[in-house]
């Protein structure tokens, strides 16, 4: 081998050895995007079927009149292998939509698009299911509930 081929191949592996690792720490910090910044560790029963997606049921969620800002518990079960979004739908109108939220976290925290006067009311749900790498949309669920505004 000469010496330019020798310089050519030098080249090429320091090229490699500052490529390879930049690709690895862009992916991983690309992987955490559109993550929901307000998802937290949730701890309840585990999906341990990993051919399924576990959904949660949700039958009345009560919150307070006149404020945006609510408690809610929207989660993800421990072993789904898909990240959940969900969008809180109340008398046909979407009033919240979240990022993406993984396997084993919850938000428990939302802001609503407008605040809610004392009453009740019909909610959906909807929770989208969606890949490990955020390509592809499972089939997902409209979750019925009723909302007490108190």
């Amino acid at each position: 081998m000469n010496y330019k081929s020798k310089k050519v191949m030098l080249l090429i592996i320091v090229v490699l050895l500052i490529v390879i690792p930049a690709g690895i720490f862009i992916n991983k910090n690309l992987s955490k995007r559109d993550l929901d910044s307000n998802a937290v560790k949730w701890t309840q029963e585990k999906n341990s079927d990993p051919e399924s997606i576990k959904i949660p049921g949700y039958s009345t969620i009560t919150i307070p009149a006149n404020t945006k800002d609510v408690q809610i518990t929207l989660g993800n079960p421990e072993g789904n292998q898909c990240y959940f979004k969900f969008e809180l739908l109340v008398d046909g109108e979407s009033l919240y939509t979240s990022d993406f939220v993984k396997s084993g976290y919850a938000i428990e925290n939302i802001e609503l698009e407008k605040a809610l006067e004392k009453g009740t009311y019909d909610a959906v749900i909807k929770i989208t299911p969606y890949s490990l790498d955020k390509e592809s949309q499972y089939a997902g669920a409209n979750v019925r509930a009723t909302v007490e505004v108190v």
